[in-house]
């Protein structure tokens, strides 16, 4: 009798492993990543499904932005609906002006992971940090 409750607690033990590590895989394909702006460039190379997503306002969009980002404004009342339009298959850099935690990069990847987007990258210090390490952006033309 003792045997048979043994082995029925290792089979018990054993599923929940089993669920425990297919749960934590699921996890990990819906993960951010953080990604360091002087990575950036390397990383577009090696790559050509990546889009640098600015969640910021088109105000802001517009008085300077990373080159080739694309604008989608994390507080307008369509953001999710626009960003369901994206090719959940690509990889995303997202940012905001500074990427704090809790911030409006954060809101967008969190809306992005519950669409279903697996490859998402949250850029260390945002457009601030891009701008600091004088990497290639887009000014207004006057």
């Amino acid at each position: 009798m003792e045997n048979r409750f043994s082995f029925s607690g290792l089979l018990i033990l054993a599923s929940l492993i089993t669920l425990s590590l297919a749960q934590a895989n699921d996890d990990s394909n819906n993960s951010t990543t953080a990604i360091k702006v002087n990575a950036v460039s390397g990383f577009l190379a090696q790559r050509e499904d990546v889009v640098i997503l600015d969640v910021r306002t088109p105000i802001e969009y517009e008085m300077s932005h990373i080159t080739g980002s694309v604008n989608v404004d994390v507080g307008d009342d369509s953001f999710d609906a626009r960003v369901a339009t994206l090719d959940s298959n690509k990889t995303y850099i997202v940012h905001c002006t500074k990427n704090p935690a809790g911030g409006r990069s954060s809101r967008a990847l969190e809306t992005l992971k519950n669409l279903g987007f697996k490859h998402l990258y949250s850029l260390e210090g945002g457009y601030i940090a891009w701008k600091d390490a004088e990497l290639p952006l887009t000014e207004p033309s006057n």
